[in-house]
């Protein structure tokens, strides 16, 4: 075994050093085929290395991607997310709300350091919004290095010092890793715009160990969950300042978990992964408790899993806490509505007023809800699930967007083995019931919040609060008997390393053209 480790490291180091060389002459050939002979760009050079080391990594271990899917989306994630971290701007304007994510994370890695400098508030501040993906500010490597001096000087002046620290709390844990990478950064005294990128790189870094860990818990279905977590918009909101990416991972984690118990009957569950599998709802759901439904999954584990009927009294008895603790807050949400109303929505919007229209019209209220629903989940808006990447894209899907919708709905029905037999109706319909539930949370929540009183439309409703259901929805779609049915009829014989490697390929392919054509390409 230590021996085929460690020749597993050699392989790996000749990969990564056969890329760094062949990307040096690519990146070359590429400038003065398509960039007029332009100078060296480090970004393109990282594009075509990340290619070559992909490609390197999928052909050359075909046995651990056939047999360790975990791995290989590991590698995945961490490639193409430091692409995504390292050549989009050093700014704030490029996901939503990424400038508040930015401020909270930062002023969380000065939670034993007060002292605050104006470069670590410029990236709050109003100049780096909408501006800079939507109009390509500062996108040209002579701008872009005039800002990035700007702020290393402002870095160096103090602005203030904090009297209030902002400590981590259950709805801001979210921060902790952007945090983390931004108290590095300051404490090996990188140039601010670095330390700010580092932040970023810390996110997509806790994103990529937790679905690696969450993967690793099932026994059917582990390419699903890993195309969803390399669904283009997953990557990047990993890899941006935000806390959807939390939110994501988690919910997997937790819902891994849970099918992952179910694909063994046979086994019994212990307490530690019990416990694992309820903290990942409760943690995951701390920035929005609208998701907690979820957890109620985990009520109907088969009694059968349990090592004793106290055992099973004790973790229902616990869930039922988690939910009631979490719920708690969710209702004090819409008793409360004026905490949640949004002044974005302008002076039309009332939130007191919009629960009593919805509790005074509840028929009306349904028809514009599902409407709005069929539009919301249709087919046509599948495309901007995946790949509408806010600003980034200009607020449009890329262009292979099909590519992917079409990836993720064929590995819906056709990753599936033995083991996913054993997930049985019951839990399947729980979930869409559950998932249906949140989204019509998330909805309503947004119809309080931002939308007109008696309005016949939603607004507000952005297409990444769909992301954290797409597991197990997906999950739950097909069978291994209707998969068999299939094979049967029109011979599908595929090697699980081919099939494998041709789904991370195209993930790849479709997250690294898109970071190419809107951040490479413009430099």
């Amino acid at each position: 075994m230590k021996w085929t480790i460690n020749k597993d490291f050699r392989k790996l180091a000749v990969i990564f050093a056969a890329a760094a060389v062949l990307a040096l002459g690519l990146e070359r050939i590429l400038a003065v085929l398509f960039y007029g002979g332009d100078s060296f760009y480090w970004g393109r050079y990282l594009a075509v290395f990340v290619v070559l080391e992909l490609a390197g990594c999928l052909v050359c271990f075909r046995e651990i991607v056939a047999k360790k899917a975990e791995i290989a989306v590991l590698v995945v994630i961490l490639s193409v997310g430091t692409l995504y971290a390292t050549v989009v701007p050093a700014s704030t304007g490029i996901s939503w709300d990424d400038e508040w994510h930015y401020y909270c994370s930062m002023m969380m890695a000065h939670v034993t350091n007060p002292e605050l400098t104006k470069g670590e508030f410029f990236y709050a501040s109003k100049a780096c919004f909408f501006k800079t993906a939507l109009d390509h500010e500062n996108y040209d490597r002579e701008s872009q290095k005039a800002l990035y001096e700007k702020v290393d000087r402002l870095h160096h002046e103090t602005k203030e010092t904090l009297t209030e620290r902002f400590w981590p709390r259950y709805r801001n844990l979210c921060y902790l890793p952007a945090a983390a990478g931004i108290w590095l950064g300051r404490l090996v005294h990188l140039p601010y715009h670095m330390t700010f990128k580092l932040g970023r790189l810390f996110n997509m870094l806790f994103y990529a160990v937790l679905v690696f860990l969450a993967i690793r818990k099932l026994k059917s279905g582990k390419m699903l969950a890993a195309v969803v977590a390399l669904v283009p918009f997953n990557i990047f909101m990993a890899s941006s300042y935000s806390y959807d990416h939390w939110i994501t991972a988690w919910l997997m984690y937790g819902c891994c978990c849970f099918f992952g118990e179910l694909q063994q009957p046979e086994k019994k569950m212990n307490i530690r992964e019990w416990i694992c599998m309820l903290l990942a709802f409760f943690i995951g759901v701390g920035p929005k408790v609208l998701y907690i439904p979820l957890v109620l999954l985990t009520l109907f584990m088969p009694k059968e899993k349990f090592v004793s009927p106290i055992q099973r009294k004790l973790m229902l008895a616990a869930t039922v806490c988690v939910f009631a603790a979490v719920g708690v807050k969710l209702l004090s949400m819409f008793a409360s509505p004026s905490t949640i109303q949004d002044s974005r929505g302008g002076e039309s919007v009332d939130a007191f007023g919009q629960i009593s229209y919805i509790f005074s019209h509840p028929w009306e209220y349904t028809k514009t809800l599902l409407g709005f629903l069929a539009d919301y989940l249709s087919l046509k808006s599948a495309n901007h699930y995946f790949s509408h990447l806010q600003y980034f894209t200009e607020l449009e899907p890329t262009v292979f967007s099909p590519l992917m919708v079409g990836t993720l709905a064929v590995v819906a029905f056709t990753d599936k083995n033995e083991y996913d037999r054993n997930v049985r109706t019951l839990p399947r319909v729980v979930t869409y019931v559950l998932s249906f539930g949140i989204l019509c949370l998330v909805v309503t929540s947004m119809y309080v919040a931002i939308t007109a009183v008696g309005s016949d439309t939603i607004m507000g409703v952005q297409y990444r609060y769909v992301a954290p259901i797409f597991f197990p929805v997906l999950y739950c779609m097909g069978s291994q008997r209707i998969l068999s049915t299939i094979k049967g009829k029109i011979k599908i014989d595929i090697k699980r390393g081919v099939y494998n490697g041709v789904v991370l390929a195209i993930c790849a392919f479709v997250s690294i053209h898109a970071v190419w054509v809107y951040a490479v390409n413009l430099y």
